[in-house]
């Protein structure tokens, strides 16, 4: 580890990393090299791959073209929730069983973070407690469907349905009339989370290094890693850029659409009103398309965050416009300041499903958490190490599903999807109008 050259590029100036526990700084690559396993991405999925390979004793290098966490690992929302989604087309693909096991990872993806932590004593304010609430009765209908097969399918956590007039127990706003609590679930400081498994990796002897962009692959049964100055080779490749993916593949970045969402941080708030606005302290999330998501900090500071834009463009005036969608919730709040506004994209697919697979038999990926990544990362870093050391399959059930490439790359996919935002923005005015 280093100290950071004042060119170098930075996280966003973000309520995350200002109250990063640690200061990591890892060195670039000085030479070309050779290794076992080469990790592109220092993200949530890269470092727990890292992990788990180190654990088996692989020799394991991860490079980052930015710092660790810098993409949405260290800047997302903070909530750690349980699923992974999945269609009917999917079951009815690949039969009830393979998609019971799917639905089974998604199940437990939360528990494979809570270990982690505990494993390595990370200091990241994990909190249990998360309400997913509904503004309509379309909503209200998906979550009694939602709890009705989670109940089926054997979810190892409660689930309680709530009316309106028992919501506010929870969420003290007029606005939603039903919520679901899944007591699976929770929330964290997401920054210090990836920090602290980036210095668990190291302990294990996982070689990081920050500021090495990878520019370009040469594929074979020794693969090779173009950085800008040097090269790579390993044994195997893992591919976990999700989101910033941009030129490295252009297969991998035309089946995902880079979604651009938002957060504020408010000054703190004394306790007391802190615990008013949100009484079990719970993390929460509304189910419109172009969604609402919020919680309170460890210094109780709400974090407040929403979907923006499928174009990967950063908006400007972050500040002003989630502020105006925080009094819708939260009308009393409209004395209290903003202390931080950031956003950063995520990597949306189609079908909402996540995507692991190979492109060659020792060139591995895993993208499109679709803004709910937290958890369902380190359940993909569990499939991916296992696909590597032959460990488990389950990396080639969920290659053979099917996924919708677009037709001209960021060109085409963020227009598309700008298109099909502004349809289910519609679809949300409706519904609510029910």
């Amino acid at each position: 580890m280093k100290k950071m050259n004042q060119n170098q590029i930075n996280h966003t100036s973000s309520y995350y990393a200002a109250t990063a526990n640690q200061k990591l700084y890892f060195p670039a690559l000085q030479e070309s090299i050779k290794t076992q396993v080469c990790i592109v991405g220092a993200g949530f999925t890269g470092i727990n791959t890292a992990i788990n390979l180190a654990k088996k004793g692989y020799e394991v290098v991860v490079i980052e073209s930015a710092r660790v966490g810098w993409g949405a690992s260290g800047r997302n929302g903070g909530q750690l929730i349980s699923g992974f989604t999945f269609s009917d087309k999917f079951e009815k693909e690949m039969g009830t069983e393979a998609a019971q096991s799917v639905w089974d990872l998604g199940a437990k993806a939360t528990d494979l973070v809570t270990t982690r932590i505990e494993e390595f004593n990370i200091q990241c304010d994990l909190k249990e407690g998360f309400i997913e609430v509904a503004l309509n009765r379309i909503q209200k209908n998906e979550l009694i469907a939602r709890k009705k097969e989670w109940d089926r399918r054997g979810y190892g956590h409660s689930l309680t349905f709530v009316e309106k007039e028992d919501v506010t127990k929870y969420v003290n706003s007029p606005n939603y009339i039903a919520g679901l609590i899944d007591s699976g679930s929770g929330h964290l400081h997401p920054l210090n989370l990836v920090l602290g498994e980036a210095k668990a990796a190291t302990d294990l002897g996982v070689r990081i290094y920050e500021q090495t962009k990878a520019e370009k692959i040469e594929y074979g049964r020794t693969a090779k890693i173009h950085t800008t100055n040097y090269q790579i080779e390993a044994d195997c490749i893992v591919l976990a850029c999700n989101a910033y993916i941009d030129k490295l593949n252009k297969k991998l970045r035309r089946m995902i659409m880079p979604a651009n969402s938002c957060i504020v941080a408010t000054e703190p708030l004394d306790e007391e009103r802190a615990r008013k606005i949100l009484p079990q302290d719970m993390a929460v999330c509304d189910l419109n398309t172009i969604l609402d998501y919020y919680r309170f900090s460890s210094d109780h500071r709400m974090l407040f965050g929403g979907r923006w834009n499928y174009s990967g463009n950063e908006p400007k005036n972050i500040d002003q416009n989630l502020r105006k969608r925080m009094l819708k919730v939260f009308p009393d709040l409209d004395d209290v300041k903003i202390d931080y506004a950031w956003g950063g994209n995520v990597a949306v697919t189609i079908n909402r499903i996540p995507q692991l697979g190979r492109l060659t038999e020792n060139v591995f990926y895993s993208q499109g958490y679709s803004g709910h990544g937290v958890a369902p990362t380190h359940m993909a870093a569990e499939i991916i190490a296992s696909g590597i050391t032959k460990d488990w399959d389950m990396i080639e059930t969920l290659g053979k599903i099917k996924h919708i490439q677009l037709p001209g790359g960021k060109w085409f996919s963020g227009p598309a999807m700008s298109l099909g935002m502004l349809y289910y923005q519609f679809q949300d005015y409706f519904a609510s109008k029910r």
